[in-house]
């Protein structure tokens, strides 16, 4: 028998009023002899006192007995006795760090590894719970509540695909716990791809009375994977890695409207990469392979482009084959349709176009007004007013420049022509005319009209004497342009920058999105105006959108493609860092 310790010994001292008690009840009164006058009374009354006697001296018993387990009492209370149990107070507070990472999607025998992992965690739950979602950044999905809304928050939460940082899920962990003692269980396949170290956050921890418990679910899965994608507006090139230690043929197929447009196959030597490269479709479209292995999160990647690739161009000229029309045609994201005054409704395909419906407007070289060939009276006006409601121009600089109606259509003010040499350079270094940063003064011309930038213009480029060049400007809802080098004086041309600044200058004032901002990775966080989300898994209203699944992202009138896109976290065949 082990005796009870006590916190008061001297309180055992009121044991001595037992002593006492037990004296005193064993101290008789002497009997004393009495003369009963009535024979009769004593018969009567013998008989009654016998009928009671036992019960006399049951109650006199039970009376010394409860004054006896009193005083007893009333000694060990004085003494304060107190016993040790075993009790693991570190299960009071429990936090789970849930790996949901892509790796975690991994199966082996038709199980996952995120389900290994929630049969896991559900096991962990005691006390008030805390659980962390470990993704690139970590989530915290409950905090401080108990087994039965544990449960209940664990059955809905669903693996993403993204990196892994359990590192930092760690940390959180010790925030979330602060003084109290408890207890960290992380579940997880432990191919950290981001973040501190975990066994280094491991060991500190452990060092603070914290207990931490790595409970791995690695599995033997098996992979191909799409591990890189360069997305541009002409064609894509998509990697595809083999993680195995054996060969693996695999068909890579090029998806628009649920219909292979291309496909190839390919057969993978062990752990090598191959590429494919093919023209990049308009709109939505998916790169697929097959046959689908044990990690799907990266057998398919989406591609999203711009509503529209190529920008249409209306060039208006009187003059044929010029280096400015070769130069649009043979730019792959211009559409372009060539019309020589006066029609500007048939091409020079002889097709019948509308043409205040094109992205853009140039007019290059015409006849003007009273001329063979020349333009229409009226046209300026049209060209106006096609500005004014949102349509870009740009007007290129003639030798009769001054004599053209151009109406407001012209970004600088037109003064008097000069013969004489200058040099080009540049004044604005921007999306336009940053080819030339290194060499600012790219060309030359031997004539130039004297102008004045009206206000609220950028003047790109200008001559020696300050005289603007390219100019860009505003006209109400449009954008205008004025191209004051005189081509054929000007070896600029010639030189491989001219499509390229003509391209540039249309992008630019078109307005075209850049396709990078069409595809994105796994885990990054936008932040965008207050909107309904469509997500590839469910619909929300948000400010802050976290892209951490595959798929379609629709916002901000645009669809947005999102991929994992990580080589570290397809590599599900590498052995976990955490030794059991």
């Amino acid at each position: 028998m082990v005796a009870l310790p006590f916190q008061r010994p001297l309180g055992l001292l009121a044991l001595i009023a037992v002593a006492v008690f037990v004296i005193l009840y064993l101290r008789r009164p002497k009997p004393q002899e009495k003369v009963i006058p009535s024979l009769m009374f004593v018969i009567k009354d013998s008989k009654r006192a016998r009928q009671y006697s036992f019960f006399q001296k049951l109650m006199a018993n039970l009376l010394f007995l409860l004054q006896l387990l009193s005083i007893l009492g009333l000694s060990l209370v004085a003494a304060a006795p107190f016993a040790k149990l075993k009790y693991d107070v570190t299960l009071e507070n429990t936090v789970i760090i849930l790996d949901v990472s892509a790796s975690m999607q991994a199966k082996e025998k038709g199980v996952s590894r995120f389900d290994m992992a929630l049969r896991q965690a559900k096991k962990s739950l005691s006390g008030r719970n805390s659980i962390i979602m470990a993704e690139n950044a970590p989530l915290i999905a409950l905090e401080n509540e108990n087994n039965k809304i544990a449960l209940d928050v664990l059955s809905k939460i669903k693996p993403r695909a993204t990196t892994t940082n359990l590192g930092d899920a760690l940390l959180l962990a010790k925030d979330i716990l602060g003084e109290k003692p408890g207890r960290i269980v992380v579940i997880s396949d432990f191919l950290a791809t981001e973040g501190p170290d975990i066994e280094v956050v491991g060991a500190a921890l452990s060092s603070e009375d914290k207990i931490v418990d790595f409970v791995d679910v690695s599995n033997n899965a098996k992979n191909v994977g799409i591990t890189r994608l360069e997305v541009t507006k002409y064609n894509t090139k998509v990697y595809v890695k083999n993680f195995n230690n054996e060969a693996k043929q695999v068909t890579i197929k090029i998806v628009k409207d649920s219909k292979a447009i291309t496909q190839t196959k390919v057969t993978i030597a062990p752990k090598s990469v191959e590429n494919f490269v093919f023209d990049t479709p308009a709109g939505i479209s998916k790169v697929e392979l097959e046959p689908k292995d044990d990690l799907e999160a990266d057998d398919t990647a989406y591609i999203a482009t711009p509503q529209k690739i190529k920008n249409s161009v209306l060039l208006i000229t009187n003059q044929r084959s010029s280096n400015l029309e070769l130069a649009l045609e043979a730019a792959k994201d211009i559409e372009l349709n060539v019309v020589n005054p006066p029609v500007l409704t048939i091409n020079t395909r002889k097709e019948r176009i509308e043409p205040y419906k094109h992205d853009i407007v140039i007019v290059y070289k015409i006849n003007n007004v009273n001329k063979r060939d020349g333009i229409v009276p009226g046209t300026f006006e049209d060209i106006e007013e096609y500005a004014d409601k949102g349509g870009n121009v740009i007007i290129a600089a003639q030798d009769d420049s001054k004599e053209i109606g151009t109406r407001g259509l012209l970004a600088v003010e037109l003064k008097n022509k000069i013969d004489k040499p200058t040099k080009v350079c540049v004044d604005t270094i921007n999306q336009i005319t940053k080819q030339f940063e290194k060499e600012r003064c790219f060309t030359t011309t031997s004539s130039y009209f004297g102008a004045e930038a009206k206000k609220g213009t950028i003047t790109f480029a200008s001559a020696d004497d300050n005289a603007p060049l390219i100019v860009y400007g505003e006209k109400k809802k449009g954008k205008i342009a004025y191209y004051g080098i005189l081509d054929d004086i000007s070896d600029f041309k010639t030189l491989p920058s001219y499509p390229i600044f003509w391209n540039l200058l249309i992008n630019f004032m078109v307005g075209t999105e850049d396709i990078k901002d069409f595809n994105h990775k796994t885990g990054k966080i936008v932040t965008i105006n207050e909107q309904k989300v469509k997500t590839p898994s469910s619909t929300l209203t948000t400010s802050k959108l976290l892209m951490d699944g595959v798929g379609i992202y629709e916002f901000d009138n645009k669809k947005v493609a999102v991929n994992l896109l990580d080589e570290k976290e397809s590599d599900v065949n590498l052995p976990s860092k955490i030794q059991e």
